[in-house]
């Protein structure tokens, strides 16, 4: 059999260790980045409806990654919400148009 008709390596099998998971809430996230790292910072804003808040927005996770890292994530954020959308409808980001709606 030659090189072109071989079939596919199978994919290792990656294990997965979830003992110290976390899950947390956010409804706000920022952005940064450097020439090494990208920097997600999760939050929560308690009057999300309100254009100008009275409560600060409480910042309370950064998850710091390499820019590889990060590309990757954005395409499979990419495709998750384009699957969403597929199936639950568009996903409105106009808060005026969510208020009315």
């Amino acid at each position: 059999m030659s090189e072109e008709t071989q079939a596919p390596a199978a994919q290792p099998q990656i294990q997965v260790d979830t003992t110290g998971l976390k899950t947390s809430y956010a409804n706000v996230v920022g952005i940064a980045a450097n020439i090494n790292e990208v920097y997600l910072t999760f939050g929560v804003n308690t009057d999300p409806y309100n254009p100008a808040p009275t409560e600060a927005v409480k910042l309370d996770n950064r998850v710091i990654m390499t820019p590889d890292a990060a590309k990757r994530l954005c395409l499979n954020l990419n495709a998750t919400l384009a699957a969403y959308e597929q199936r639950f409808g568009v996903i409105e980001l106009d808060l005026q148009k969510r208020i009315r709606g």
